[in-house]
């Protein structure tokens, strides 16, 4: 116990939350971050998927004119939403009888008074495994519904007042920032339940789970109701970091239901942003970003106890863009907007205060030069979080590491920052930044591959039609990579005889039929390709040669579809198909002429290299003591040349901009 409790301090004062599922717990050898207890501080201001996909752009990838184009064919293959209800319909247990998965488990509330008891699911995110808590219901009210773990000694009292101040301040002060939650829920009830239990593993303040949301017969671990999961032997009822919590997965719940297939950092964000506007403030995110300002902002983890830099990268964006450019009331319109997907809604947003921000790397040079200086006299004013909003976002600058005189080599990731203190006395610094990037971990057989493309919460599909009246047996060959999130993410291969209304999936040599959280459809690929490891463990993907067998659909016409789903928390880097056979009816396709065939939802053919973009900033101090920020202009081929006068002081800020990867840029800097 006296080992688990410095993490249990270090979650009071950081509240690390899921939108999906318990948040991973920060390890006793992580770096500290400060843990000053959360206070209340009173803010001043007070579609189903289709059948059949459609086809893939015109243009692929690796043949776009420029980078310009291949970022935009890319932007184009956008992901589906995944829709749950349907997906279990069409892949899972209602093949069988579509009308046996209902979008709703009730059309009508339950009657339920003080006293009732109930089963609920709970993960343990110790060992990331669902077990049953029995816990009774103490509150009826209004808004919420408050069971209790009846195993948790607790004060009704103060489980009383802590329901009453989430309905009546932090309810409707959310719903009016963010929108509303699903009204009425799956349960037939507008209200929310609340489960506090006696804990939820591993150190974990709360979550919400999105699969709480559907009906049993889509998620067998659902427990059919709009709720909350809260850890009662580390909150009490009476202490302020309980209605923090709520305040954080309150928005994770609306956010569903106004925009579900959002990126988890966006999402993150939101909720932190919502501790803020609700009065608590809390610090612990953002000294732990600052303290590691080399996170990618729009990418998320799950490597044990890499989470906390990533919610602090997301709350002080957040907090950066309420600062300067997003009113309350435009906070919505990013979600519907699908901003964390879509960057260039931030842009837009921005665009209507500055015209010259014309581009989302743009947005993030200011956001990184910010946390650097935090000053409000330099420039137009848009290098602060301070502009009379009352609220202390920005705890404390950045600190920047030394530079040394000559050559220096170094990598950062794509929308994550390097401060680089430049040497006294120099006069010439010259930056050759990488001119590529790889999309992912590897690089297709041949010239050309299709990839899944990523994103949470989403369905990418590769669909074409054979013809198998004319042989006695058929067998399916292709070549794959993949990096898919370990029993929570899962990609398959299935064929339909119907026209793609339902469809069957088939196993393979790397398939596991595994399912601990239900995502699982049957025969699923999952985790790291040529490898046992579980993604977060470092193990990158290798190719490996599938075979599966067609021979039970020998003289019929049939549908063959390439899946990949992702959940609400965290997405790798997705699945490369090639060299794609059916020998037995002379079909082969190694993806080096165009489609193939196939039509394309989200999948997109690739060369699986990107044109790595730049953002450097320059923050001079002069030898009177004013501070400048200066964008440095970087060429296609990633150079730079900056002149200081020898007196002067500085600052580089090195950004890697490219979308769509989280794989490392590499740079190197000579200084004379």
């Amino acid at each position: 116990m006296k080992r688990l409790l410095p993490l249990l301090l270090l979650l009071a004062a950081c509240a690390p939350f899921s939108a999906q599922r318990a948040a991973t717990p920060v390890p006793p050898t992580a770096p500290a971050v400060p843990t000053a207890t959360a206070r209340p501080t009173r803010a001043a201001l007070a579609t189903p998927i289709p059948i059949v996909a459609p086809t893939p752009t015109s243009v692929p990838l690796a043949e776009a004119l420029d980078s310009d184009a291949e970022f935009a064919a890319l932007a184009a293959a956008q992901r589906l939403p995944r829709d749950q209800v349907q997906l279990a319909r069409e892949l899972g247990t209602c093949r069988a009888d579509p009308t046996a998965c209902p979008s709703v488990a009730r059309t009508s509330p339950l009657e339920v008074q003080v006293g009732d008891r109930q089963s609920f699911f709970v993960l343990n995110s110790n060992d990331d495994r669902n077990f049953e808590v029995n816990a009774e219901l103490r509150y009826v009210g209004p808004i919420v519904l408050m069971y209790v773990d009846e195993n948790l000694r607790y004060d009704q009292a103060a489980l009383e007042q802590a329901a009453r101040t989430f309905e009546q301040e932090i309810y409707p002060r959310t719903r009016a920032l963010f929108g509303s939650e699903q009204q009425p829920g799956v349960d037939g009830d507008t209200r929310i339940t609340v489960l506090t239990a006696r804990d939820l593993g591993g150190g974990v303040l709360g979550y919400y789970a999105a699969r709480d949301s559907l009906p049993k017969s889509v998620n067998r671990y659902s427990n059919e109701r709009e709720m909350f999961l809260m850890n009662g032997a580390a909150l009490p009822f009476d202490q302020p970091s309980y209605l923090d919590v709520l305040a954080h997965e309150f928005q994770h719940m609306i956010h569903r239901n106004v925009q579900p297939n959002t990126s988890t950092w966006f999402n993150e964000g939101n909720s932190t942003l919502s501790q803020d506007l609700n009065g608590y403030i809390d610090q612990g995110y953002a000294y732990s970003y600052l303290a590691r300002p080399d996170t990618q902002l729009n990418a998320w983890t799950d490597q044990p106890g890499g989470t906390i830099p990533h919610y602090g990268a997301a709350h002080l964006f957040m907090r950066y863009m309420f600062a300067q450019y997003a009113s309350e009331s435009e906070l919505i319109g990013l979600i519907r907007a699908n901003a964390g997907n879509n960057l260039e809604a931030f842009t837009a947003l921005a665009a209507q205060r500055r015209a010259d921000i014309a581009d989302f790397a743009t947005l993030f040079g200011d956001w990184a030069v910010a946390n650097l200086i935090d000053d409000p006299s330099v420039g137009d004013g848009r290098f602060t979080y301070v502009t009379g909003h009352g609220l202390e976002l920005l705890p404390q600058t950045a600190v920047p590491s030394e530079l040394a005189v000559g050559q220096t080599s170094g990598d950062v990731t794509q929308f994550g920052v390097d401060y680089l203190e430049l040497p006294v006395g120099i006069t010439q610094l010259e930056f050759d930044g990488g001119d590529t990037v790889p999309l992912v971990g590897g690089l297709p057989q041949g010239t050309y591959a299709w990839w899944s493309n990523r994103s949470d919460n989403s369905v990418a599909t590769l669909t074409r039609a054979f013809d198998l009246r004319a042989v006695d047996s058929a067998t399916l060959e292709f070549s794959t990579w993949y990096e898919i999130e370990s029993e929570y993410d899962f990609a398959f291969v299935s064929v339909s005889t119907d026209g793609g209304t339902t469809w069957l999936t088939l196993p393979g040599a790397a398939t596991t039929n595994e399912d601990p959280h239900g995502h699982n459809y049957g025969n699923g690929y999952t985790g790291i390709s040529g490898s046992t490891a579980r993604t977060g463990q470092g193990v990158r993907g290798n190719w490996i040669d599938e075979r599966i067998d067609l021979t039970p659909y020998a003289g019929v016409e049939i549908l063959l579809r390439f899946w990949h789903i992702t959940d609400e928390g965290f997405n790798a880097p997705g699945m490369l198909l090639d060299n794609i056979r059916i020998p037995e009816i002379g079909y082969t396709d190694d993806v080096e002429n165009g489609s193939g065939g196939w039509s394309a939802a989200g999948f997109v053919r690739s060369d699986g290299s990107l044109a790595q973009r730049w953002q450097l900033r320059l923050v001079r101090t002069l030898s009177d003591g004013r501070v400048l920020a200066e964008t440095v202009p970087v060429d296609s081929a990633g150079r730079a040349v900056v002149q200081l006068a020898s007196a002067e002081r500085g600052v580089l800020v090195v950004t890697a901009t490219t979308p769509f990867s989280t794989e490392r840029a590499q740079y190197t800097i000579v200084t004379r």
